[in-house]
């Protein structure tokens, strides 16, 4: 094929397995709420497609209708546009399923990229260097995208946590989240401008209708803000 595949994703871990089983309890033959469409479409079976995150909201221009936004992983788990296929798929399956007065646009979620950067005052019996892998490693698990929703905003207090509660960090003296796009020395990112600043409400960092956050290459995109005080 003179275009590569996508929308494919690695084989589901034990966690994946898991988070499944509340979507499978709740399912029934009928899409009546927003709850039974996400059961469904996670529960979609694979040879149609594997959808990653999906979000719903109400049709602005249309009362009866829905705006399902779908995105998809790739082999490295990022996150890619689903392909037309999945999408059709999706349509025709979903179909059998749903209400004869109901009616739902699939989309594509948007993804915003970004980084973490911080700078902290450590104790100064502590390696320096440690003390800022440990709060960089701690921030890799919390912030790993499969902790995140579309439409889930990010909580800045969450972050702030995380940091200041690791071994031997006496205070938290610099913190920004920063939007990330294009190519980046030979890393690519998603192509969407993200304002941080005019969609920051109330401690939280809030995404595009439809919209999900990735932290899309965690090696690169936590870092120091400036040099360790002393």
């Amino acid at each position: 094929n003179k275009s590569a595949a996508s929308g494919g994703s690695p084989a589901p871990t034990l966690n994946d397995l898991k988070a499944q089983i509340p979507a499978t309890r709740q399912l029934q033959s009928r899409v009546v709420t927003k709850q039974d469409m996400l059961s469904r479409i996670y529960t979609m079976p694979p040879n149609f497609g594997r959808v990653f995150r999906a979000g719903i909201r109400s049709n602005p221009n249309n009362p009866l209708a829905s705006q399902l936004f779908v995105i998809c992983r790739d082999a490295n788990r990022q996150l890619v546009i689903a392909p037309d296929a999945l999408k059709k798929n999706l349509r025709l399956y979903l179909n059998e399923f749903r209400l004869i007065s109901d009616a739902f646009d699939i989309l594509d979620a948007q993804v915003i990229n970004f980084s973490i950067k911080f700078a902290v005052v450590t104790d100064p019996k502590a390696n320096k260097n440690a003390v800022v892998q440990k709060c960089i490693s701690r921030l890799k698990k919390v912030m790993t995208v499969e902790n995140f929703q579309v439409d889930q905003p990010i909580m800045i207090s969450d972050i702030v946590n995380i940091i200041i509660n690791t071994d031997d960090v006496l205070g938290l003296t610099n913190l920004a989240i920063n939007n990330v796009r294009g190519t980046v020395d030979d890393r690519t990112y998603s192509d969407i401008s993200f304002n941080v600043e005019a969609n920051m409400m109330k401690g939280m960092i809030v995404p595009p209708d439809g919209g999900i956050f990735e932290l899309r290459y965690s090696d690169f995109d936590i870092l120091l803000a400036k040099e360790l005080s002393k």
